[in-house]
């Protein structure tokens, strides 16, 4: 069986006997002490076998070493090598050539399984009995992929300003019955302009309306809104707020996607949205 060692910055490497690199790639991680959870992680496999992995939440890199099916020698005092942690440098080195092959990388997902898993939310999606089902679920399904604090769908209605349709997190009990006016927040800055914005913090910006925090007792640090629109009309916007780690691009894309779809849903089932000026 081949061995395959693995890296991470800063830690010394653990060489793994395992069928495939995949294999090898989870049992090192659990080994050097990482997350065994990690549910989204973007690869490159080099032109020499090596793989460079990394946890697209948090950014953590690591590398996978293919030995060309070495097979395990037996273990003795006198052949047991303490393996040396590669220098920054050399790990370095290594994600550079695979940036430089695939620039997406860091936020890009090479697994086709989450992607069939995206395909049958989507399909619910569409499937749902009212468009009341559909704002739920496309939430939901939204905070499922995304982890956050809190999360927001507001329905920009044709006539009374905007409402919330659905709300995830500590929020939805106190914001339920609330409507805000056109404009109010990134929430309508987004709706207004039918453009995503992520802002990573909230601090200093003049578009932050914290009059829901206030009402909720909720302290927003960071928020990703994405509009639900066609070429019409607007129907609202996707709002997440405060994630367990930074924002990605990929974060952004499957939040449009969820948008299109239920968009799709919306118009399906003759909801009127505000008219796109």
């Amino acid at each position: 069986m081949p061995l395959f060692t693995v890296m991470r910055r800063g830690e010394e490497p653990v060489t793994i006997e395992a069928e495939n690199w995949i294999v090898a790639m989870g049992t090192g991680i659990a080994q050097l002490g990482g997350d065994v959870a990690i549910d989204r992680l973007a690869c490159e496999m080099l032109t020499n076998g090596t793989v460079i992995a990394r946890d697209v939440r948090t950014g953590t890199g690591y590398v996978i070493l293919p030995s060309k099916g070495a097979e395990l020698k037996p273990k003795t005092e006198e052949a047991e090598v303490p393996m040396e942690a590669p220098e920054d440098d050399t790990f370095d080195e290594l994600l550079d050539e695979a940036n430089e092959s695939d620039p997406s990388l860091d936020d890009t997902i090479d697994f086709s399984l989450e992607e069939q898993e995206l395909e049958r939310v989507l399909d619910a999606v569409r499937s749902t009995r009212s468009a009341m089902d559909a704002w739920e679920m496309t939430l939901r399904t939204a905070t499922d992929l995304i982890e956050v604090d809190a999360a927001t769908a507001v329905e920009a209605t044709p006539n009374a300003g905007l409402i919330f349709a659905s709300v995830q997190g500590p929020l939805q009990h106190k914001l339920r019955a609330m409507t805000l006016p056109y404009g109010t927040g990134f929430m309508g800055f987004s709706i207004d302009r039918c453009s995503a914005l992520v802002v990573h913090d909230v601090t200093n910006d003049e578009r932050h309306y914290s009059g829901v925090d206030n009402v909720t007792g909720f302290r927003t640090r960071s928020v990703m809104v994405v509009p639900i629109h066609d070429e019409k009309q607007v129907f609202g916007c996707l709002q997440l707020l405060n994630p367990l780690q930074r924002f990605t691009r990929r974060d952004l894309e499957l939040l449009e996607t969820l948008a299109a779809t239920l968009s799709d849903r919306l118009a399906l089932a003759g909801v009127r949205g505000r008219r796109r000026g």
